[in-house]
């Protein structure tokens, strides 16, 4: 397969471990008493470990997407190649940022499995916070990679135009991942691309 079929195919597969790892459907609660019986449930704990994993496949699937969306990119474009750059610069730092929230976010249950470790129901508030937030900041990082595809789209032809354009209102959108909307603006914009790439000749 060339890049296009190999950058279609990781775009598809960070969207559907997403899902998955969603899908899971861990609710921790917000009252002290909730988060302690939470965590003490071996059952919780095993699938924060299995959403873990499913989220760091994520991540690398996203590293693969944007490797083949730059090279993609550098084919096309000439010397100094700033907006291949740019596409990699932002793609690698969500990537990063996805793998740093989800070690924070998870820290908690994995400490849980210790029998020796005390709960803080307050310090693991502060841990879901600050995964939370570069989970936030990696929907951020992506501006940089959906605004690079969506130029490369209009000045290269990349992709078609509509979706050169639609990028730059994806990117105008991928702030609300504070309420949560961005993420399903990435998740969308990464499966427009993806089956864009799968659908054309090399």
């Amino acid at each position: 397969m060339g890049w296009h079929r190999w950058t279609a195919l990781a775009g598809v597969g960070f969207v559907a471990l997403y899902v998955a790892a969603f899908a899971l459907g861990i609710e921790v609660g917000a009252s002290d008493r909730e988060i302690l019986d939470y965590y003490a449930d071996s059952g919780h704990r095993a699938r924060e470990v299995v959403a873990f994993f499913l989220i760091a496949g994520a991540a690398l699937s996203f590293i693969v997407f944007t490797v083949g969306l730059r090279t993609l990119i550098a084919r096309i474009e000439e010397d100094p190649r700033t907006i291949a750059a740019f596409a990699w610069a932002g793609g690698l730092a969500c990537a990063v940022l996805v793998l740093a929230g989800n070690a924070v976010s998870r820290a908690t249950a994995f400490a849980a499995m210790d029998s020796d470790f005390q709960l803080n129901p307050n310090t693991r508030r502060v841990f879901e916070d600050a995964g939370f937030l570069l989970f936030v900041s990696g929907t951020l990082a992506a501006i940089l990679l959906v605004a690079a595809v969506s130029v490369a789209a209009l000045r290269f032809g990349l992709l078609a135009r509509w979706l050169g354009w639609a990028g730059f209102v994806a990117a105008a959108l991928l702030p609300l991942a504070i309420v949560f909307i961005g993420y399903l603006v990435l998740a969308a914009w990464v499966l427009a691309v993806s089956f864009t790439l799968a659908s054309r000749r090399a």
